[in-house]
C-alpha cells in the first residue's frame, strides 16, 4: 500500500485530489496505456495516451539527474475507486490521507495489482524519465492530481483538455479524443446510459451514482460509483470493446462480429442499430422492479445496506441477463411488470439485504446472484424438468 496526504479540489467536472508523492512510489503504482494505430493488426486503437517520443525520453533521462531538475506541473492520475481509501486528517476540512492498494477481484472482474492501480492520464514522459534517475541523488517528489473512479470517457476528456493548447501534442489526436463522446463505442454507450440513469428524476438511480467515484457535496443518496455502473452495463454490450471503438472510428460499428449472438450479450443488437433508448429503458425497468420489490434497502443510505451498493448492483446486473432471456425470445424492451413477476418469487426480505448476510466482495455477489437465479427463475427450471 502507498499513502499520501491530499487536498480535495472541487471543479465542474467533479472532485479530485492534489498532493505529492515520491517518484519511486508513483512508479510502483502507475501504468500507461498508449493510444495508437497499429498497422497490419486491424488498425487497432488502444488507450488515450500518445506514443513515447524517443528523443524527448532521452532528454528527460539526462535532465532528471541534474542538480537543478524540477517538474513543477502535476502528473494527472486516474485511480480505480476499488483501490482507494480516503481517510480525513485531524478534522481538517478538505485534507485526507489517500491510501492506494491492490484489489482482490471478484467473480466478474480480474484483480487489480498495486502496480496497475493508477492510470497515467498525463505525465507519461516525466515518469518514464524518472525510471532512470540515479537513486543516490535522493528522493524526487512529484505533485499529482488524482481523479478517483474516472471512467474512460472522463479520462479522455481530461487528457484532451489538458493537452489541446500544447504544441508538442498531435492536434489530430486531441480532436479525436474530443470526439470520444460522439463516436459510438461500448464505453461511450455505457457512460451515456449511466449519466442518463443518474439524471432521471423518476428513475431508480436518480442521484445514486457518484461521478468520478466520489460523492457530490450535499447529496447523501449516492451509493454507487460511476465506474461500477458502467462496468456492469459493459458486460451486456459487444465483446472486444477496444476493437469496437476502432470500428466506430472507421464507420463500422454496425457490423456484427462473426458468430455474434444477442443471447450471449443481450444488448448487442440494440447497440448495432444505435438504439441506446431501448437499452436505457430495459435497464431502468429492471431496476425499477428491484426498487419496488425491496424499496427500503434500495433507498436506504445507511451503512450495511447492500442492495444499491457495489455488492447488490453487481449481483443484479449479472442476473439481468438470466431474467431477460427468461422473458424474451428476441431482442425487445422488457417492461417493469414482467421483471416484477420474477422478483416476486424471491423470498429475500428487506432485513436479509445486509452485509451481515452478503459480505462485500465476490462471495456476497455470488451468493445473492445464486438466490436470485434459483428462486426467481424456479418456474423455468420446473418447466424444463417436466419436458425431460
Amino acid at each position: 500500500m502507498k499513502s499520501l496526504k491530499v487536498l480535495k479540489v472541487e471543479q465542474p467536472i467533479g472532485e479530485f485530489y492534489i498532493g505529492a508523492i515520491n517518484s519511486s512510489d508513483l512508479l510502483d503504482i502507475s501504468t500507461v496505456d498508449v493510444r495508437r494505430f497499429t498497422e497490419g493488426q486491424g488498425d487497432s486503437i488502444d488507450g488515450i495516451q500518445r506514443e513515447l517520443s524517443k528523443s524527448r525520453l532521452k532528454e528527460l533521462r539526462e535532465y532528471v539527474n541534474l542538480d537543478y531538475a524540477t517538474f513543477p506541473t502535476s502528473v494527472i492520475l486516474a485511480i480505480d475507486e476499488r483501490c482507494v481509501e480516503l481517510v480525513p486528517v485531524n478534522d481538517c476540512e478538505g485534507l485526507y490521507e489517500l491510501n492506494v492498494s491492490s484489489w482482490e477481484g471478484d467473480d466478474d472482474e480480474a484483480p487489480i495489482p498495486l502496480d496497475a492501480s493508477a492510470f497515467v492520464i498525463d505525465g507519461q514522459h516525466r515518469l518514464a524519465g524518472l525510471k532512470k534517475r540515479d537513486e543516490t541523488k535522493g528522493s524526487f517528489e512529484i505533485n499529482v492530481s488524482i481523479f478517483v473512479g474516472a471512467d474512460v470517457a472522463d479520462q479522455a476528456e481530461i487528457f484532451s483538455r489538458v493537452n489541446l493548447a500544447q504544441t508538442k501534442v498531435n492536434k489530430s489526436l486531441m480532436y479525436d479524443l474530443l470526439d470520444y463522446a460522439k463516436a459510438n463505442s461500448p464505453f461511450k454507450t455505457a457512460h451515456d446510459i449511466t449519466v442518463a440513469l443518474n439524471r432521471d428524476s423518476s428513475g431508480p438511480f436518480f442521484k445514486k451514482i457518484k461521478r468520478l467515484g466520489v460523492k457530490t457535496p450535499g447529496v447523501d443518496t449516492e451509493t454507487l460509483a460511476q465506474a461500477t455502473v458502467v462496468n456492469g452495463i459493459l458486460r451486456h454490450l459487444p465483446k472486444n470493446q477496444e476493437k469496437e471503438r476502432s470500428k466506430s472510428l472507421l464507420g463500422w460499428s454496425s457490423r456484427p462480429e462473426p458468430q455474434e449472438k444477442w443471447s450471449d450479450r443481450i444488448f448487442v443488437d440494440f447497440y448495432r442499430s444505435d438504439d441506446i433508448v431501448s437499452i436505457l429503458m430495459t435497464i431502468s425497468h429492471y431496476f425499477e422492479a428491484v426498487r419496488e420489490r425491496w424499496k427500503q434497502p434500495w433507498d436506504s443510505p445507511e451503512s450495511g445496506q447492500i442492495l444499491c451498493r457495489t455488492t447488490g448492483y453487481n449481483a443484479l446486473i449479472r442476473f439481468l441477463k438470466d431474467a431477460y432471456l427468461s422473458l424474451a425470445s428476441e431482442p425487445r424492451v422488457i417492461e417493469k411488470e414482467e421483471f416484477a413477476e420474477i422478483f416476486a418469487r424471491v423470498s429475500l426480505q428487506d432485513r436479509d439485504l445486509h452485509k451481515d448476510r452478503f459480505l462485500p466482495g465476490s462471495s456476497g455477489v455470488g451468493g445473492l446472484y445464486q438466490i436470485l437465479k434459483t428462486e426467481g427463475l424456479a418456474h423455468k427450471f420446473n418447466e424444463q424438468t417436466k419436458l425431460l
